[in-house]
């Protein structure tokens, strides 16, 4: 789920998880590829966020399908160990 000035934007039932990549990578497995995309989904939801001029269906409608394929690349790297779901835009 995104949030504005979310670097790394998941999620438990507490709240927001550290967005330290070396608590990703050693607490949840998280490969450094899939940690550096997360991180630069979240600057481009912030700054699609930040321009006004930027704000379209399509724009949003790009970053909920790269989202997606996030999610899909969490559920396999993390396998049966968590529920992943997430929460659009």
């Amino acid at each position: 789920m995104w949030d504005y000035g979310v670097q790394v934007p998941l999620w438990d039932a507490e709240g927001l998880l550290p967005e330290d990549p070396e608590w990703l990578r050693r607490s949840l497995g998280v490969s450094d590829p899939l940690i550096e995309d997360l991180a630069r989904w979240g600057d481009e939801m912030d700054a699609l966020d930040a321009d006004p001029r930027r704000r379209t269906s399509e724009a949003y409608d790009a970053l909920d399908a790269r989202a997606r394929d996030l999610v899909q690349r969490l559920r396999t790297e993390l396998g049966s160990r968590f529920s992943i779901s997430y929460r659009p835009w």
